[in-house]
């Protein structure tokens, strides 16, 4: 594989969850993975979340996408967006492991 698929690839890849390759270098890590963590929660467990956490999930992600709103984003509202994921995460495994007792 030659370095401009391996790149393709990584672009498809970041655009698939929800981020931006510019936002990388400018953008501290933590916001990146709530960002991450917000798109996936919307995209995959919509189900699972309150009208509350979608509210705090949607503002987040219009937040970090907005240039001018990015930089008022704190780590506080970074750790509310994890802390949903951590809840909806104990929710899927929950729901697995019930569905895997249910088969023996």
């Amino acid at each position: 594989m030659n370095n401009y698929a391996a790149e393709k690839l990584t672009a498809d890849w970041v655009k698939q969850n929800g981020m931006k390759l510019k936002q990388f270098d400018k953008v501290d890590l933590l916001l990146i993975r709530a960002q991450q963590t917000a798109h996936n929660l919307i995209k995959y467990h919509t189900t699972l979340l309150t009208n509350e956490q979608t509210t705090t999930l949607n503002d987040y992600l219009i937040q970090i996408n907005n240039k001018k709103l990015q930089k008022k984003v704190t780590d506080k509202k970074a750790y509310a967006v994890l802390n949903i994921g951590k809840q909806v995460n104990r929710q899927v495994f929950k729901a697995y492991k019930a569905a895997d007792k249910s088969l023996l």
